[in-house]
Protein backbone atom coordinates (compact mmCIF):
# COMPACT_ATOMS: atom_id res chain seq x y z
CA UNK A 1 0.00 0.00 0.00
CA UNK A 2 2.78 2.40 0.96
CA UNK A 3 4.79 1.52 -2.14
CA UNK A 4 1.78 2.26 -4.33
CA UNK A 5 1.34 5.70 -2.74
CA UNK A 6 5.01 6.51 -3.22
CA UNK A 7 4.88 5.42 -6.86
CA UNK A 8 1.78 7.56 -7.47
CA UNK A 9 3.42 10.56 -5.79
CA UNK A 10 6.56 10.15 -7.89
CA UNK A 11 4.52 9.77 -11.07
CA UNK A 12 2.49 12.87 -10.24
CA UNK A 13 5.68 14.83 -9.56
CA UNK A 14 7.19 13.75 -12.89
CA UNK A 15 4.02 14.67 -14.77
CA UNK A 16 4.06 18.10 -13.17
CA UNK A 17 7.76 18.71 -13.82
CA UNK A 18 7.70 17.66 -17.46
CA UNK A 19 5.86 20.78 -18.73
CA UNK A 20 8.19 23.02 -16.69
CA UNK A 21 11.29 21.65 -18.36
CA UNK A 22 9.87 22.18 -21.84
CA UNK A 23 8.85 25.73 -20.91
CA UNK A 24 12.42 26.50 -19.87
CA UNK A 25 13.77 25.13 -23.12
CA UNK A 26 11.29 27.15 -25.16
CA UNK A 27 12.11 30.24 -23.15
CA UNK A 28 15.84 29.79 -23.76
CA UNK A 29 15.11 29.31 -27.44
CA UNK A 30 13.11 32.53 -27.43
CA UNK A 31 16.02 34.38 -25.80
CA UNK A 32 18.51 32.98 -28.27
CA UNK A 33 16.25 33.96 -31.17
CA UNK A 34 15.84 37.51 -29.82
CA UNK A 35 19.62 37.83 -29.50
CA UNK A 36 20.15 36.51 -33.03
CA UNK A 37 17.55 38.92 -34.42
CA UNK A 38 19.13 41.86 -32.58
CA UNK A 39 22.59 40.82 -33.80
CA UNK A 40 21.37 40.77 -37.40
CA UNK A 41 19.95 44.30 -37.11
CA UNK A 42 23.12 45.42 -35.35
CA UNK A 43 25.23 44.14 -38.24
CA UNK A 44 23.06 46.19 -40.62
CA UNK A 45 23.57 49.26 -38.42
CA UNK A 46 27.32 48.63 -38.39
CA UNK A 47 27.37 48.38 -42.17
CA UNK A 48 25.52 51.70 -42.37
CA UNK A 49 27.89 53.27 -39.84
CA UNK A 50 25.16 54.07 -37.32
CA UNK A 51 25.58 51.32 -34.71
CA UNK A 52 25.67 52.45 -31.09
CA UNK A 53 27.94 51.32 -28.27
CA UNK A 54 24.89 51.00 -26.03
CA UNK A 55 23.38 48.38 -28.33
CA UNK A 56 26.65 46.42 -28.19
CA UNK A 57 26.62 46.57 -24.39
CA UNK A 58 23.01 45.38 -24.27
CA UNK A 59 23.71 42.48 -26.63
CA UNK A 60 26.69 41.44 -24.52
CA UNK A 61 24.59 41.64 -21.37
CA UNK A 62 21.80 39.63 -23.04
CA UNK A 63 24.29 36.89 -23.91
CA UNK A 64 25.56 36.91 -20.32
CA UNK A 65 22.00 36.46 -19.06
CA UNK A 66 21.68 33.22 -21.02
CA UNK A 67 24.32 31.55 -18.87
CA UNK A 68 22.48 32.56 -15.69
CA UNK A 69 19.14 31.40 -17.12
CA UNK A 70 17.64 34.88 -16.94
CA UNK A 71 15.87 34.41 -20.23
CA UNK A 72 13.25 37.13 -19.81
CA UNK A 73 15.98 39.67 -19.10
CA UNK A 74 17.96 38.43 -22.10
CA UNK A 75 14.93 38.88 -24.36
CA UNK A 76 14.28 42.37 -23.00
CA UNK A 77 17.89 43.47 -23.48
CA UNK A 78 18.05 42.03 -26.98
CA UNK A 79 14.79 43.77 -27.92
CA UNK A 80 16.12 47.09 -26.62
CA UNK A 81 19.33 46.69 -28.61
CA UNK A 82 17.36 45.88 -31.73
CA UNK A 83 15.07 48.89 -31.23
CA UNK A 84 18.05 51.22 -30.88
CA UNK A 85 19.73 49.93 -34.01
CA UNK A 86 16.47 49.98 -36.00
CA UNK A 87 15.88 53.57 -34.95
CA UNK A 88 19.43 54.54 -35.97
CA UNK A 89 18.91 52.84 -39.35
CA UNK A 90 15.56 54.59 -39.87
CA UNK A 91 17.11 57.98 -39.09
CA UNK A 92 20.01 57.28 -41.45
CA UNK A 93 17.60 56.28 -44.23
CA UNK A 94 15.48 59.38 -43.64
CA UNK A 95 12.45 57.24 -42.79
CA UNK A 96 12.18 59.00 -39.44
CA UNK A 97 12.69 62.64 -38.69
CA UNK A 98 13.78 63.59 -35.22
CA UNK A 99 11.74 65.96 -33.14
CA UNK A 100 14.71 68.00 -31.99
CA UNK A 101 12.63 69.80 -29.36
CA UNK A 102 11.69 66.50 -27.73
CA UNK A 103 15.22 65.19 -28.10
CA UNK A 104 16.61 68.31 -26.40
CA UNK A 105 14.00 68.08 -23.66
CA UNK A 106 14.92 64.43 -23.07
CA UNK A 107 18.62 65.29 -22.86
CA UNK A 108 17.88 68.08 -20.39
CA UNK A 109 15.67 65.81 -18.29
CA UNK A 110 18.42 63.17 -18.17
CA UNK A 111 21.00 65.80 -17.18
CA UNK A 112 18.68 67.07 -14.42
CA UNK A 113 18.13 63.53 -13.16
CA UNK A 114 21.87 62.87 -13.10
CA UNK A 115 22.49 66.12 -11.21
CA UNK A 116 19.79 65.25 -8.65
CA UNK A 117 21.23 61.75 -8.19
CA UNK A 118 24.73 63.20 -7.75
CA UNK A 119 23.42 65.69 -5.18
CA UNK A 120 21.64 62.94 -3.24
CA UNK A 121 24.76 60.78 -3.40
CA UNK A 122 26.87 63.61 -2.01
CA UNK A 123 24.98 63.38 1.30
CA UNK A 124 24.53 59.60 1.28
CA UNK A 125 20.90 59.74 0.21
CA UNK A 126 20.89 58.23 -3.26
CA UNK A 127 18.12 55.69 -3.64
CA UNK A 128 18.81 52.22 -5.00
CA UNK A 129 17.11 52.41 -8.42
CA UNK A 130 17.80 56.03 -9.40
CA UNK A 131 20.82 55.27 -11.62
CA UNK A 132 18.99 52.34 -13.23
CA UNK A 133 16.13 54.69 -14.08
CA UNK A 134 18.55 57.20 -15.60
CA UNK A 135 20.12 54.41 -17.67
CA UNK A 136 16.65 53.39 -18.87
CA UNK A 137 15.89 57.00 -19.82
CA UNK A 138 19.13 57.14 -21.82
CA UNK A 139 18.23 53.88 -23.54
CA UNK A 140 14.78 55.17 -24.41
CA UNK A 141 16.21 58.40 -25.80
CA UNK A 142 18.70 56.50 -27.93
CA UNK A 143 15.82 54.46 -29.31
CA UNK A 144 14.01 57.68 -30.27
CA UNK A 145 11.32 57.23 -27.63
CA UNK A 146 11.79 60.73 -26.27
CA UNK A 147 8.47 61.10 -24.46
CA UNK A 148 9.05 57.90 -22.49
CA UNK A 149 12.64 58.96 -21.83
CA UNK A 150 11.45 62.28 -20.42
CA UNK A 151 8.97 60.54 -18.11
CA UNK A 152 11.61 58.10 -16.88
CA UNK A 153 14.20 60.85 -16.37
CA UNK A 154 11.70 63.00 -14.48
CA UNK A 155 10.88 60.09 -12.19
CA UNK A 156 14.61 59.56 -11.57
CA UNK A 157 15.06 63.27 -10.86
CA UNK A 158 12.27 63.13 -8.29
CA UNK A 159 13.91 60.14 -6.65
CA UNK A 160 17.16 62.09 -6.46
CA UNK A 161 15.40 65.07 -4.91
CA UNK A 162 13.52 62.91 -2.43
CA UNK A 163 16.68 61.02 -1.51
CA UNK A 164 18.53 64.27 -0.84
CA UNK A 165 15.66 65.65 1.24
CA UNK A 166 15.39 62.42 3.21
CA UNK A 167 19.13 62.36 3.94
CA UNK A 168 19.03 65.97 5.10
CA UNK A 169 16.03 65.31 7.39
CA UNK A 170 17.78 62.34 8.92
CA UNK A 171 21.18 64.03 9.11
CA UNK A 172 21.07 64.59 12.87
CA UNK A 173 19.04 61.50 13.64
CA UNK A 174 20.55 59.14 16.14
CA UNK A 175 19.93 55.49 16.79
CA UNK A 176 17.60 54.86 19.76
CA UNK A 177 19.23 53.25 22.82
CA UNK A 178 17.36 49.96 22.43
CA UNK A 179 18.63 49.65 18.84
CA UNK A 180 22.21 50.49 19.84
CA UNK A 181 22.08 47.86 22.60
CA UNK A 182 20.70 45.23 20.19
CA UNK A 183 23.42 46.05 17.65
CA UNK A 184 26.14 45.64 20.28
CA UNK A 185 24.97 42.19 21.37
Amino acid sequence: MLKTRIRRALLAALVLLLPISTAWAAHRTEAEQAINDAQAVHEQAQAAGVATDTAVEMLDEARARLSTREYSQAVQLANWAERQDRFALDVAKGAVTLDTDLETTAEQAIEAATAAADKANSVGGEWRDTRKMIKQAETLAQAGEFESAIKQANAARKQGEFGYAQAMREKGADMPDYMRQAANQ
